[in-house]
């Protein structure tokens, strides 16, 4: 059995339709009402969702009943509810009251809910069975029907008597769509594959399902990492739906032949469209929900109402009348829309008309700067010039396709003879060999050959294209001059301005300065609207970075998944695995270590199978060191033994860094790593990077407490403005020193600011330093963010304490003074001297960890005792 023919054969769950089950529940048993009328489009779900209702009515102790109509049975006596009655007896009724009659003998004096599916074909006697039921018995009806057939005959019929709600059933928006796929594949979906099918199935179930299906059986929908990903870009794999193609069958032909207009171009201005069909087909179009005005775009649009239309009118549409669709639609925007310059050449082209070159270039950037970057592809090749392949390169880079860029860069390269130009050329290799191949050496002689053959000042594309590379490469202390010329001279070029997008922001990150970084994001934006994905989610990294650094981590989470929805809209792989990284390295500063391995899980099946992943170490040892933490050993191992398989030495400035740390680590060796972390920490201290020096210090210091560790944090923090490094600096030193008040407050500071990973491993680690009041506090908050705690134990962290216990007395009185009473009252409530009322306080004071009676409402609260 193929995997399609199980994916049908299989009861899909009833997703996202509880709020709309419970709402005609209600309709339906209301006192003042005779019926609920359901209107949906086809494949929406209308009769899960009529079923789940009778569930509930029976759950109601209701009758139940439910018959489906056809066309076949609309001529028929009592061709609908003939499906009600017990056997051939029935059908002697010769009138809607006998018949009713003959159905209520079944009911027992309950109320009668029937369901009439497909109510549009329902036959008049039927109609009539209906009426009498509700008017003489008090029956519920839900009629169930397309938004198309509210108006036919046998509806209309019903609803003039009587008192009627109508329910529309909407499409499942998004989560709703994301919840069904992962309950029928069993495994969560990656964002850009949602979006994908959420998009071209409108949200209509029966259209994922007949997606899916085809998607399963063509192999184009795998599982990597554990998740649900499209094998390839998913709009070119989707095979025609026969539901879509069905809608059509009711056209007429010049129904048809005008849906092939706008079916073959998707979406249209409307102007254009007029000048081709008349207006009453149009209309009709619309009113068949085949069609929708856009009034969003610049000007308004004809857009399909589902893309899987698309594919059904094209499958139905021969060559030569394409070919004559494609000329009539040029020759129409040409005439009427004149300044929509791209989309001329593009009809043009489709149609396979002569467009000059110069033409087809000049659509090339308009498309590019108007981020089309799949439009700038297409209409770059279609010129075998020194200056297409210009243009192809140059788009491809920013397309993430860095071996192909480099192939037509290299060509071009050789043919252009405008210096400027070849400056361009050059800085697009610079930056694509060294993002894209990981060669910086390469990269800079590139720049350094290119400098050499121009005449005159220094190029601002060739710089930005080194300054890359500084920045990136961890070397702070020379990339600030050339950030500084920089911004005297931009490039013009909008890939290369792409690519000095989170330039900035990152050496300022690594400089330690991550709130003058939060600062000029918040008021430069310009590295959001590059035409690069890959770069503008390398920006969204670093605001999401730098919000960790200055101890925002809530805001940093919250900001992941703004931008997250961003990078799946800009549809590129590289630019959403690297915000699931982000996703990734937040919920880790959090202490979910589980929300981060699904974070890394999604990264890690968006760009496995891409080479040019510059973050591919990075991810993979994020993703080691978390899946320890979760005390998954062999996938820590197997995390490992891929990022070894690599070959690539990461930089200091990169977390792939960490992979030699967590082997070491794994194998039980701690001291060696340590000695890694110290080495890496050193290297990055002489180029400035302040950032990754914390990140390897840190981590030392958690394992191998040392003064020498915390003194070098303390001086590392002493020149940054993040609030994180200076708390990370104190950890450090209250470790060092065993000074257990001192951990307590950075304990407590951690678990405020919403680092509770840091806040549990800093309270237990604490609670090995002596005993007594500070160290009480220290072991309950250990046992109440173990609740939280995501993972196995780290070996090097003692076994946590357990908390000393109030006696009844001591908790009883602790109560009263909470609530406010004072130590001569509760003296009094409970017959005892104010001496021994004080001797329990103290007492308590001293298991809860804290040191006055204004704590105790907050202590109590968290060991779970009522305040009274």
């Amino acid at each position: 059995m193929t995997a399609s023919s199980q994916l049908a054969r299989r009861r899909w769950p009833l997703t996202g339709r509880g709020p709309d089950v419970e709402a005609i529940v209600r309709l339906l048993l209301a006192d003042d009402q005779h019926g609920v009328l359901l209107v949906g489009d086809t494949g929406v779900g209308k009769s899960r969702v009529a079923e789940a209702v009778l569930h509930r009515c029976v759950a109601s102790s209701c009758h139940v009943a439910r018959v489906t109509c056809t066309p076949a049975e609309q001529d028929l006596p009592f061709g609908a509810v003939r499906q009600l009655l017990p056997g051939p007896d029935g059908l002697a009724a010769s009138s809607p009251e006998d018949v009713a009659a003959v159905l209520l003998k079944q009911v027992e004096g309950r109320t009668v809910v029937i369901a009439v599916d497909d109510a549009s074909w329902l036959d008049d006697a039927s109609a009539k069975v209906i009426q009498h039921l509700v008017v003489h018995a008090g029956a519920r009806m839900l009629l169930v029907t397309q938004p198309t057939a509210v108006g036919t005959p046998s509806i209309e019929a019903l609803r003039r008597w009587g008192r009627w709600a109508r329910v529309d059933l909407a499409p499942l928006d998004r989560p709703q769509t994301k919840k069904l796929i992962e309950a029928v594949l069993n495994a969560p979906v990656d964002g850009l594959t949602l979006d994908g099918l959420w998009r071209i199935t409108g949200g209509n179930p029966l259209f994922l399902r007949e997606l899916l299906a085809g998607a399963l059986d063509n192999g184009a929908l795998t599982v990597r990492e554990g998740v649900v990903t499209w094998h390839d870009r998913l709009a070119g794999e989707v095979r025609p739906s026969d539901t879509a193609a069905a809608a059509l069958d009711a056209l007429s032909p010049e129904e048809f032949e005008a849906l092939r207009y706008i079916g073959v171009v998707r979406s249209a201005p409307l102007e254009v469209i007029e000048r081709l069909v008349a207006l009453p087909v149009l209309e009709r179009l619309e009113d068949h929900r085949l069609i929708q005005l856009d009034r969003s775009a610049r000007v308004p649009l004809l857009r399909l109402t589902h893309p899987l239309h698309a594919h059904a009118v094209i499958a139905r549409t021969g060559a030569l009348r394409l070919r004559r669709i494609r000329a009539e639609l040029a020759t129409a925007v040409m005439a009427y829309r004149p300044e929509d310059r791209l989309r001329v050449v593009q009809w043009r082209l489709a149609a396979e008309l002569d467009v000059p070159d110069d033409e087809v270039l000049a659509a090339a950037d308009e498309a590019l700067h108007q981020r089309d970057v799949a439009a700038a592809e297409q209409l770059s090749r279609q010129v075998t010039t020194p200056a297409g392949t210009w243009r192809l390169g140059r788009v491809l880079v920013a397309r993430g396709e860095y071996v192909e860029a480099e192939k037509w860069l290299t060509d071009a390269a050789g043919s252009l003879t405008d210096p400027a130009q070849r400056a361009n050329v050059a800085a697009l290799r610079a930056v694509n060999l060294f993002w894209g191949f990981r060669d910086p050496q390469r990269a800079l002689e590139v720049i350094a050959e290119a400098r050499a053959a121009l005449p005159g000042d220094d190029c601002g594309e060739l710089l930005a294209a080194e300054a890359l590379v500084a920045v990136f490469e961890g070397r702070v202390d020379t990339a600030g001059e050339m950030l500084a010329r920089l911004r005297q001279q931009p490039p013009d070029d909008p890939v290369l301005l792409g690519a000095i997008a989170p330039v900035r922001s990152q050496l300022l990150l690594f400089a330690g300065r991550p709130a003058q970084a939060i600062v000029e994001l918040s008021t430069d934006q310009a590295g959001l609207a590059g035409v690069w994905p890959m770069m503008r989610a390398m920006t969204q990294l670093c605001h999401v970075q730098a919000l960790v650094m200055t101890g925002e981590v809530a805001q940093a989470a919250e900001t992941v998944q703004r931008y997250y929805h961003d990078a799946v809209e800009h549809g590129s792989p590289a630019g959403v695995g690297l915000v699931a990284l982000a996703g990734g390295i937040c919920a880790y500063y959090q202490g979910q270590s589980e929300q981060a391995a699904t974070w890394l899980r999604e990264a890690r099946a968006l760009t496995d199978d891409q080479p040019g992943f510059r973050f591919r170490e990075t991810v993979l040892a994020i993703s080691a060191g978390v899946a320890a933490q979760l005390g998954l050993v062999d996938e820590a191992r197997e995390l490992l033994a891929r990022l070894d398989e690599t070959a690539v030495d990461p930089s200091t400035a990169d977390y792939g860094a960490f992979g030699e740390v967590w082997a070491l680590v794994l194998a039980g060796d701690r001291s060696g790593a340590g000695a890694v972390l110290r080495r890496r920490a050193a290297e990055a201290l002489a180029m400035g990077n302040r950032l990754m020096a914390t990140e390897f210090l840190h981590v030392d210091m958690r394992l191998n407490p040392s003064e020498a560790t915390a003194t070098r944090l303390q001086r590392i923090a002493a020149g940054t403005d993040g609030e994180l490094y200076n708390l990370l600096a104190d950890h450090a030193t209250a470790l060092a020193r065993r000074n257990v008040r001192e951990m307590n407050r950075v304990s407590a500071a951690f678990e405020k600011l919403g680092y509770r990973g840091f806040a549990l491993e800093a309270a237990a680690t604490g609670t090995m330093f002596g005993g007594g009041r500070e160290v009480n506090a220290l072991v309950r908050r250990t046992q109440r963010l173990l609740g939280e705690h995501q993972g196995t134990w780290p070996e090097w962290l003692p076994e946590p304490k357990t908390a000393p216990v109030l006696t009844r007395r001591e908790q009883q009185i602790c109560q009263l003074a909470a609530g406010g009473m004072d130590t001569a009252a509760i003296a009094r409530s409970l017959t005892v001297s104010t001496r021994t009322v004080e001797n329990h306080l103290q007492r308590a004071y001293g298991k809860l960890g804290i040191h006055r009676r204004t704590e105790l409402a907050a202590a109590l609260a968290e060991d779970g005792f009522t305040v009274r």
